[in-house]
């Protein structure tokens, strides 16, 4: 399993307009091959929000990337969402063994 996480940092005033994106976003992430995780938001930085996402592998995730933003749904809320994002970092990651229920 490949996990990806996934850090925004937003413009001021923006991060309620992303996370009602989010929700949206959300609705056919699995339909396009993107499994959501969990998600959180930093106590320490209120601009903040951290979330991750699986896949199968680094071949599953190419093919459901291309596929997820390659989308119609992807392209309606694209613009009100990009926008919002000051900073964006993203690391891939795989589960140590016996660390995951």
């Amino acid at each position: 399993m490949l996990y990806e996480l996934r850090i925004y940092r937003f413009h001021p005033g923006k991060k309620k307009t992303f996370l009602d994106g989010f929700k949206k976003a959300r609705r056919f992430m699995k339909k396009y091959g993107v499994t959501f995780v969990a998600a959180w938001e930093t106590l320490e930085r209120e601009d903040e929000f951290v979330w991750i996402r699986s896949f199968a592998n680094a071949k599953a995730r190419d093919q459901a990337i291309a596929n997820y933003y390659g989308s119609p749904e992807w392209q309606k809320i694209v613009g009100e969402l990009r926008p919002t994002i000051r900073r964006r970092e993203v690391r891939l990651m795989k589960a140590l063994p016996g660390s995951l229920k």
